[in-house]
C-alpha cells in the first residue's frame, strides 16, 4: 500500500496586513514548490491538497478521513486561515506523522500556538525546493526511524499521562472476542462435542450433524452455547 500525504494549506485568496495574496498564487506554491519538494523527498508518495477531493471552504468526510488515516500531513502555517488551524488541530489530536511549513518570506508572523513547535521554512526558489525537499527527507527518515512516537504537545501529554482516546466500536470487539473466547472454551471442554468435531474419518457435514446432535444431549449447556453462537453470527453481518 502506497503512502499517502495529505497537504493542508490556505486556498483561497488571502489577506493580511493589507496585503493580498490570490489563490492562483497559492496554487502556484501548492503544484511548483510544495508538491513538487515532496515528491523529491519521497518518491512515489500519493500526494493530494484538500480542494482536490472537496470544495473549497468546507469539511467532508473526505477530508476528515484523509486527515484521521493519511501517512504523513503537510500543514502550511504561513497564513492565519482558521480551516488551516483548525484541521491541524484535528490531525494532531488523531496520530503522529504531521510536517509544519512556512514560507519564509512572507511578512507575517507565525501564530502562538504554534510557534514554539518545529517547522520548516521553504524559499520558493530553485535552490529554496532543493532545501525543502533535504529538509522533508529528514523529517520522513526520523518518522521511519521512531515509528509511532508522539510528535506534537496534545500526543506527548497523552502519552505522558496515558489519556485513553474514545475508541468507538472498541467495546462490541471486545465483547465478541469474549463470546468467541467462551463458546470455544465450552465446545472444547464437552467431551461428545470435541469427538464429533475432531473425527477424521467422517465428512464436514456429518461433523455438523453429530455437534449438533452433541449439543442438544447437553440441555443445561444447549441454550448457552446457541446464544453465543447467535450473537457472534449478528456481531458479523
Amino acid at each position: 500500500m502506497n503512502e499517502s500525504c495529505f497537504v493542508v494549506m490556505a486556498i483561497g485568496d488571502q489577506s493580511y496586513n493589507g496585503e493580498t495574496v490570490t489563490a492562483a498564487s497559492l496554487e502556484d506554491d501548492y503544484s511548483n514548490v510544495i508538491k513538487e519538494a515532496l515528491a523529491q523527498a519521497r518518491p512515489g508518495l500519493e500526494i493530494i491538497r484538500s480542494d482536490e477531493c472537496s470544495t473549497p471552504g468546507t469539511i467532508t468526510t473526505d477530508i476528515l478521513t484523509r486527515l484521521m488515516h493519511s501517512t504523513f500531513v503537510v500543514v502550511d502555517i504561513t497564513y492565519p486561515n482558521p480551516n488551516v488551524f483548525y484541521e491541524l488541530g484535528i490531525r494532531h489530536a488523531c496520530k503522529p506523522g504531521t510536517i509544519l511549513i512556512r514560507d519564509a518570506g512572507a511578512k507575517i508572523k507565525t501564530p502562538f500556538d504554534v510557534s514554539h513547535q518545529r517547522y520548516i521554512e521553504y524559499r520558493k526558489t530553485p535552490a529554496g525546493i532543493k532545501e525543502l525537499a533535504s529538509s522533508l527527507r529528514e523529517t520522513f527518515a526520523w518518522y521511519h526511524a521512531h515509528p509511532g512516537e508522539p510528535d506534537n504537545h496534545l500526543l506527548m501529554l497523552a502519552k505522558l499521562t496515558k489519556f485513553n482516546f474514545p475508541q468507538y466500536g472498541r467495546e462490541d470487539q471486545d465483547e465478541m472476542v469474549d463470546n468467541m473466547a467462551e463458546l470455544m472454551g465450552m465446545l472444547i471442554t464437552t467431551p461428545q462435542i470435541l469427538a464429533a468435531s475432531t473425527d477424521q474419518d467422517i465428512s464436514e457435514e456429518e461433523k455438523k450433524q453429530l455437534v449438533l446432535q452433541a449439543i442438544a444431549s447437553e440441555p443445561n449447556q444447549a441454550k448457552k452455547i446457541f446464544k453465543l453462537m447467535l450473537s457472534i453470527g449478528l456481531k458479523n453481518n
